[in-house]
């Protein structure tokens, strides 16, 4: 049995006569003919019965045109899906984040791009810098987004977001009356830090250990949002990154940029040995371009803190 029997057979089927099938395919009836006769001597089967110019299916023909008709609605699926391919609307990856940028700033990418590829899957751990580096190295995502580690060569880096750290004061802070916070601010205050962002914390101790400063270390904590929360809650200052400030300017805590400015990077990290799919390629675009739009928003919300702080004072 070739194609072009299945072909004759099902037109036949659909249309109910030869004629029918003939004119279905244009071609003549007695090549319609030959080929039903040819698929019948194949399978050892009669197909039809012949009742003048009229066929009539038997029990085998209605069980093979059953198994046809799955086959080429099959055959439909594999376009649409072929064509699924095509425009990136089929598959699933895995990306990693610190989890900064997991909380709100990723699943608003994320969100945006699954809706316009509603048949896409996603997963999104969210991790450490160094677990998305050891991750990277043995495949299990596709890429991530976290801060460089200086001891890893294997991961191509392409910067994302370069973010100055700010401070968060309690609610009622007598140094909510100074527009930028200095080191010399925060001699004897109550520090919130953060225990994974190693190069952050260094910046940070360095720049107050150069001026002299003694500050306390109050609470040590793994994700910037609980930082925030702590500095809500009245336990400190929580210097954190402009990124995640953003979410709790006016919500009761006073924010203020830090001088000297410190700052560090966020990168999208991938392997260097590994091609990523044209799906994955286009969500790490996507992830590039909201950072361009999100780098200029944070720096413009920084400077509007000491503004808004000076025109309170006035």
């Amino acid at each position: 049995m070739n194609i072009r029997q299945v072909e004759v057979f099902k037109a036949i089927m659909d249309a109910g006569s030869i004629t029918g099938a003939a004119d279905k395919l244009h071609v003549s009836q007695p090549a319609i003919s030959k080929h039903l006769k040819h698929l019948e001597a194949d399978l050892g089967l009669d197909l039809f019965q012949r009742m003048g110019n009229r066929l009539a299916a038997t029990a085998e023909a209605e069980a093979l045109y059953d198994q046809i008709i799955r086959t080429y609605q099959g055959i439909d699926h594999l376009d649409r899906f072929a064509d699924g391919l095509k425009h990136h609307a089929h598959g699933e990856f895995t990306v990693a984040a610190m989890p900064l940028m997991a909380e709100h700033w990723l699943p608003e990418v994320a969100g945006e791009f699954l809706s316009r590829h509603d048949t896409v899957s996603m997963s999104l751990p969210v991790r450490s810098s160094r677990w998305i580096h050891d991750a990277i190295l043995n495949a299990s995502i596709d890429f991530g987004i976290g801060l460089a580690m200086d001891d890893d060569e294997d991961a191509l880096r392409e910067p994302l977001l370069s973010l100055p750290l700010v401070c968060l004061l309690p609610p009622g802070h007598p140094l909510k009356a100074r527009d930028v916070i200095t080191p010399l601010d925060l001699e004897g205050e109550n520090l919130i830090t953060l225990s994974n962002f190693d190069h952050w914390r260094f910046a940070v101790e360095k720049t107050l250990e150069e001026h002299n400063i003694s500050a306390r270390r109050r609470v040590d904590t793994f994700t910037t949002h609980v930082a925030c929360e702590l500095a809500l809650k009245g336990v400190g200052i929580a210097i954190v990154d402009g990124l995640t400030a953003m979410s709790y300017a006016g919500a009761g805590v006073e924010v203020r940029r830090f001088s000297p400015q410190v700052q560090f990077d966020v990168f999208l990290l991938k392997s260097r040995h590994r091609r990523l799919s044209t799906l994955v390629d286009r969500f790490a675009e996507a992830v590039v371009a909201q950072a361009g739009q999100t780098q200029t928003i944070v720096m413009e919300s920084v400077e509007g803190y000491a503004a808004a702080a000076c025109n309170r004072c006035e």
